[in-house]
């Protein structure tokens, strides 16, 4: 755990978003996905207010916010169940195995009780072993009979032109 310094989950704040981006961009390229296109003004506009987009969390060492994840709503009609997506989840590397990752996992769990969720869900790199032995050591669980698909933006508008592709 962390010592002799206050930890704090909490809800993100507007003066939280640089931070959360610079941490986004970390996460992007330990992936090896391109640098987000993420401006700090991105994140309040569509992290904040009645029509947001996203909850955010973030943990605080000694006033600096040193993890962040993002969270998303899901609705299933035909099994009538209530998710929570969690579509970021990272951990500045200097403050890792130091029990700020399980202190947000612990948040986004009472988030998702709060709210009434049947289940968390998220996705995970391959290989991302270090991620995968810290779910695991939560109990997290594979969803074998699940398949994680996209369409990109590009397929997007092909598809909403009906293009016929």
């Amino acid at each position: 755990m962390i010592q002799d310094e206050r930890l704090i989950v909490r809800a993100m704040r507007p003066e939280d978003a640089a931070g959360i981006v610079d941490m986004a961009r970390q996460l992007a390229a330990a992936v090896g996905d391109p640098e987000p296109r993420l401006a700090p003004a991105d994140l309040i506009r569509d992290g904040t207010g009645a029509e947001r987009w996203f909850d955010c969390l973030v943990a605080e060492v000694a006033g600096r916010v040193v993890a962040y994840a993002l969270l998303c709503r899901s609705f299933e009609a035909h099994t009538a169940q209530r998710r929570l997506w969690v579509g970021d989840f990272f951990v500045a590397p200097d403050v890792r195995r130091g029990g700020v990752g399980r202190a947000l996992m612990t948040a986004i769990a009472r988030h998702a009780l709060a709210l009434g969720c049947d289940a968390v869900y998220w996705e995970l790199w391959r290989m991302n072993s270090v991620g995968e032995a810290f779910y695991r050591k939560l109990r997290a669980e594979t969803v074998g009979e699940l398949a994680v698909m996209r369409f990109n933006k590009n397929r997007l508008a092909a598809i909403a032109g009906e293009t016929g592709q």
